[in-house]
């Protein structure tokens, strides 16, 4: 009578042992081979790209990006980089392909990559004022986390899209009553660790005006994430001079809109500013958000 039990016994435990360590009759799915070129898709917040979709062509500033644009994917393991290539947006062919001269990344095992934006950044532009706006544009850091690759393809989109680095500046001008705004031949900001972040050095930017029709101006500024008083001066086409005082938080991919009027030849502010976060998706006709 023992014996039967020891057999019944045997069975469940050897049962047991191949579940458990995954022995089944159905095939194992073998893993991406080594060196398989990288599929990437990319996007901006949380707004993809769809080539079915008409695409708000910004030119200096970025809700989605545009045909041409160039990313830069870098492979890591261990913190240490492996590899890395550009990428450029074909919109005809609705995907990211390897960029002209680059090698492209195939897979590796246990590594993770990021994206960034654009190519070459190399800090925040004193003279953001180009009439094209690439200077802007150069001075907005765009990157994505940390992303784990596990296949043939890598998808900076969702919670690992692109997100704003630096922070946004705008200023909205006003008139007082009936009179019309003048001329400005110039507006400065100056602020401590305006464009690098420093504690202690006063740092200028020339903002960038997206459309000459409207009074507004906007700059990319460092995210110092520390209340800063912000001096613009403003200078007309008669050589006067204006000058205001913002203190803004210079958070991290926020932007900061302030309305500032000329009232009895004094520049003041008008009420609260606007503060949001920049990858908030706000389409627009006007050349400005």
């Amino acid at each position: 009578m023992k014996k039967p039990k020891q057999n019944i016994l045997y069975l469940i435990l050897a049962a047991s042992f191949l579940l458990s360590t995954g022995c089944t009759d159905e095939p194992s799915v073998l893993p991406v081979a080594e060196g398989t070129p990288l599929t990437v898709t990319a996007e901006i917040g949380t707004t993809d790209y769809s080539s079915t979709r008409a695409v708000a062509l910004n030119s200096y500033d970025r809700s989605d990006f545009i045909a041409g644009d160039r990313i830069n994917v870098a492979c890591s393991r261990n913190d240490v980089q492996l590899a890395s290539s550009g990428y450029t947006l074909n919109t005809a062919a609705g995907a990211w392909e390897v960029t002209t001269g680059s090698a492209g990344l195939g897979f590796l095992p246990a590594t993770t990559c990021r994206a960034s934006f654009p190519v070459a950044y190399d800090g925040i532009r004193t003279d953001q004022s180009t009439a094209d706006g690439s200077a802007f544009l150069r001075s907005n850091y765009l990157l994505t986390p940390e992303v784990s690759v596990s296949g043939a393809e890598v998808n900076f989109t969702g919670d690992d899209a692109f997100g704003h680095e630096n922070v946004k500046l705008t200023l909205k001008f006003q008139g007082s009553g009936s009179v019309s705004l003048p001329a400005f031949s110039r507006i400065i900001l100056q602020a401590s660790g305006l464009r690098t972040g420093g504690a202690t050095t006063v740092e200028t930017i020339y903002p960038f005006r997206p459309d000459t029709s409207q009074h507004s101006w906007c700059a990319v500024i460092y995210p110092r994430s520390a209340d800063t008083d912000i001096t613009v001066t403003v200078i007309d086409e008669y050589s006067v001079t204006y000058k205001v005082v913002l203190r803004c938080g210079m958070q991290k991919s926020t932007s900061y809109t302030y309305t500032l009027k000329f009232r009895n030849d004094i520049l003041v502010p008008v009420g609260d500013a606007e503060i949001k976060r920049w990858d908030l998706k706000v389409r627009h006709t006007g050349g400005f958000d």
